[in-house]
């Protein structure tokens, strides 16, 4: 169409409009990228890998490593299927890494679909006769729930005596469901 055009100083003029327009362009762009950078959050990341179902390997603050694919991801915690048997909930503060195995382009602006509390997490996932490991100022417990409060977990552990956590003070439990994973 520029082509058509045969006054010089007019095709000078849309050619410079149309430079600027791209200029306009590529910037607002660049703007919204580095806005979107500046938004990301661990949670939204967290939820963006959950809903590619993407496999993650996730370092905690006490340097334990753990494989696997987050099924939740909300303001309290995760929930990470570790096996066939076995999912960890460990909570956001207690995140140190994570590292994709897939190469994704997320930007980290995922929204949870449920703003859920640490202590709601653990009762929605936990249940009396539940085997775990629970990770608390790195001390790790093995044992049997007993019973479990918003505020007070209580272990039977292997070796016959009884253990107490403030559920505010864990950083992580893993459950082993024995047979098929349990659905909730």
């Amino acid at each position: 169409m520029m082509d058509a055009i045969s006054d010089p100083a007019l095709h000078q003029l849309l050619h410079s409009a149309r430079s600027a327009d791209s200029a306009r362009s590529r910037a607002s762009f660049g703007s919204l990228h580095r806005h979107r950078a500046e938004d990301a959050s661990l949670v939204g990341l967290l939820v963006n890998l959950a809903e590619c179902n993407a496999f993650v390997s996730l370092v905690t603050t006490s340097g334990t490593e753990r494989r696997g694919r987050i099924i939740i991801a909300g303001t309290g915690g995760i929930m990470l299927l570790t096996g066939n048997t076995s999912r960890s909930l460990i909570r956001l503060s207690a995140i140190a890494s994570v590292r994709c195995a897939t190469r994704l382009r997320l930007d980290g602006d995922g929204s949870p679909h449920e703003s859920t509390s640490w202590p709601t997490l653990i009762a929605s996932h936990v249940d009396d006769g539940d085997d775990l490991s629970l990770s608390r100022n790195n001390q790790f417990v093995f044992g049997t729930v007993r019973s479990l409060s918003r505020s007070i977990l209580i272990l039977d552990t292997h070796d016959g005596g009884v253990f107490y956590a403030v559920v505010d003070a864990i950083d992580e439990l893993s459950i082993s469901v024995p047979g098929s994973i349990r659905h909730d």
